[in-house]
């Protein structure tokens, strides 16, 4: 045990151990702050500020109302740097017989005595009667540390008030070790123990702290596990997240190459065809221009220097070969001028919306998150179904002809292959423009009348129709209302509600404005949809769930489907059933759920026809309605596979948005054109 003990105390006796980390050397008056950091008293005394001083190492703020002297000595470091001096210094003599005159070296050390002495004194210290019981040992083991745990057990530390008197009491009442005079003076009347009994009794909850120290190290322990293999995780789902992102884009990137080498291929066939067959006409066109100038020479000359029997003779002919080459006409052109559509033909999409997202488990953001978004998408909806901008849609350079009455023009239909039956076609009429190209991102149908209402977000206006298809008015939004653009519209009783980023505004069927409010989250726009009369129901895009508000602007309740996240609810209806049909764009998924959250179903690419599901909508058989891309699927009650009832051949002017009025299926292209079919 005492090998142990001497072996730990010089370990302690060392010069490193000893230095002031700030001004690194040896500490004078050390002082100790609670974190039990030390530090010498005048490097703390710069870092006062405000009554605090902050410890250099682990920060800890410590109140110092007295300043760096106010706080407690460091006793335990005074004693050591007592004994590291004394055996720094080997060049010791003797405390008794060494003067002014003479210097004898040391050669012992008394222990009992603090002194030095040289060898002719050790010999009489320890004849002497009142030194016989002394312990003088030899200097070189003292000074090699052979003796520390003695020196340290023979310590004295004396009084600052009476420096000739050591601390052998300690003083209950107030806490400090004091000596005898102290006892006697200042602390009289307070309780008062021996310094050796008030150890006794202090050391085994001292000794218990410590103990407990162990369970904390190991549990910091076990919780510093915890993070390394969250730290792993992280990394390593982060690397994978890398390598998918990387793989996606050599994928994408190989397929766009590998469709621009064949649709080029593909061009150049056709061009080729094409001009081998202009170039045929051209030879055949040159050579019926050479006989004109042929024939046109050569009746010249004959009207020039031919003789008039001449002339009368050779009449009949030339009037035949005229005819004939007036006669002439071209009996096929090959010139076909080819056209090219793009799936996603907007250069500003591609250079500002974001391709990549992250969905993180259980975020909740509110208004101030900032958050990552796949696509700058902008959606809207329609009555009891939502409709919105995929990022992959194209918008027309320019509007087509239109006309404010129904036409039975075929040019919609016929480049339909349809499972239902067209009825009729109505296009925006060019008066009705304002200043930009209109931008249809919306539809409602007005109940028990049919009156049907479309959105166009590109000039704030809301366009409405007949049940037939006969324009009647336009109830303008910008302005009046705000700022920004309005995305979503839907039909709730006899309110009109619009979403225009985060606000929802209420008005009145002839566009009376009546309220407005401010939704959940913080998305760049928000999907509507409405049951009935009772409510209008409000899709929360990331954070997954619905937000349902009485046409009196209140919540009255919200959907949150069970254990759904890292998704984004986009288009949203509401059947008969009062259950909810919301498509989300990051799973590309149709999601259909009831009022409590719980999930009926889910319609996914994997197990359906579906490939990028689009703007959705209800029938009263309880029917979903989808757009994909350039089809449009029905999923009846109990179907997850779907079956196509519009599929557009021709590719030219992309479905948008959709509702179900009755027993019609009204379909509205991405230039306003509205087809009307029959269920």
């Amino acid at each position: 045990m005492a090998t142990q003990s001497s072996t730990s105390l010089q370990d302690l006796i060392r010069e490193d151990f000893l230095t002031c980390r700030i001004c690194y050397d040896l500490y004078v008056v050390p002082k100790i702050l609670p974190c039990l950091h030390s530090y010498c008293q005048k490097c703390l005394e710069p870092l006062v500020e405000n009554g605090t001083v902050q410890c250099p190492e682990c920060r800890l703020q410590t109140e110092v109302p007295g300043g760096a002297t106010g706080l407690k000595s460091n006793f335990f470091i005074n004693g050591l740097l007592e004994l590291f001096q004394m055996k720094r210094n080997k060049d010791l003599e003797c405390t008794i017989c060494s003067n002014a005159q003479k210097v004898v070296a040391a050669t012992a050390r008394c222990l009992d005595c603090k002194d030095f002495l040289c060898q002719t004194c050790s010999q009489g210290h320890c004849c002497s009667r009142l030194t016989l019981h002394h312990k003088v040992v030899n200097l070189e083991e003292f000074l090699a540390g052979h003796y520390d745990s003695e020196v340290r057990f023979l310590q004295e530390l004396c009084c600052q008030d009476h420096p000739q008197e050591a601390l052998r009491f300690f003083c209950d009442t107030c806490s400090v070790p004091i000596c005898r005079d102290c006892r006697m003076l200042d602390h009289f009347q307070h309780k008062v123990v021996s310094m050796v009994n008030a150890v006794q009794r202090e050391k085994p909850s001292v000794e218990q702290l410590i103990m407990s120290l162990e369970g904390t190290i190991t549990s910091i322990s076990e919780q510093e596990k915890v993070v390394e293999e969250a730290m792993s995780k992280l990394k390593a789902k982060g690397e994978l997240i890398k390598k998918r992102i990387c793989d996606y884009v050599e994928d994408v990137t190989a397929y766009i190459f590998a469709q621009k080498e064949a649709a080029l291929e593909k061009l150049n066939v056709f061009l080729t065809q094409q001009m081998e067959g202009c170039s045929t006409v051209q030879k055949e066109l040159q050579s019926q221009k050479d006989k004109a100038k042929s024939t046109q020479e050569f009746s010249q000359h004959i009207l020039c220097v031919g003789k008039d029997y001449e002339i009368l003779h050779l009449e009949g002919m030339i009037r035949n070969r005229v005819q004939e080459l007036q006669a002439y006409r071209l009996q096929r052109l090959p010139n076909q001028t080819p056209e090219l559509a793009i799936a996603w033909d907007e250069p500003e999409e591609l250079s500002e919306a974001p391709l990549f997202s992250f969905a993180f488990p259980q975020e909740q953001p509110g208004r101030d998150v900032q958050r990552l978004e796949l696509g700058n998408e902008s959606f809207t909806s329609l009555e009891s179904d939502e409709v919105t901008d995929p990022p992959s849609d194209s918008d027309e350079d320019s509007c087509m002809s239109v006309s404010d009455s129904p036409t039975k023009s075929s040019s919609s239909y016929t480049s339909f292959r349809a499972g239902v039956e067209y009825t009729y076609s109505f296009e925006l009429d060019p008066s009705f423009f304002a200043l930009e190209k209109p931008n249809i991102t919306g539809i409602a149908v007005v109940p028990h009348t049919g009156q049907i209402l479309l959105l166009d977000q590109a000039n704030n206006e809301i366009k409405q129709y007949s049940p037939t298809g006969q324009f009647q008015r336009v109830i303008h939004l910008s302005g009046q209302l705000s700022d920004s653009a309005f995305c979503g519209i839907s039909v709730c009783g006899k309110i009109l509600a619009c979403s225009s980023e985060t606000h929802l505004f209420f008005l009145t069927l002839e566009g009376v404005f009546l309220r407005k409010l401010q939704m959940r989250g913080s998305e760049s726009s928000y999907a509507l949809a409405s049951y009935q009369s009772s409510y209008v129901a409000v899709s929360e895009g990331t954070l997954c769930s619905i937000s349902l508000y009485s046409p009196s602007a209140f919540c009255v309740g919200r959907v949150q489907p069970d254990n759904y996240h890292g998704g984004k609810f986009l288009f949203i209806a509401i059947n008969s059933w009062e259950e909810f049909v919301v498509s989300d764009f990051i799973k590309k998924q149709i999601v259909v759920m009831k009022k409590s959250g719980l999930i009926l179903s889910v319609l996914k690419p994997s197990t359906s026809v579906l490939s990028r599901p689009f703007s959705v909508c209800v029938d009263e058989t309880r029917s979903v309605f989808v757009i994909d891309q350039y089809k449009v699927i029905q999923f009846s009650p109990n179907d997850e596979t779907g079956k196509v009832v519009l599929n557009d051949q021709s590719q030219v002017r992309r479905p948008r948005v959709l509702a179900v009025s009755g027993e019609n299926l009204i379909l509205v292209r991405e230039d306003g054109r509205t087809d009307v079919y029959s269920l």
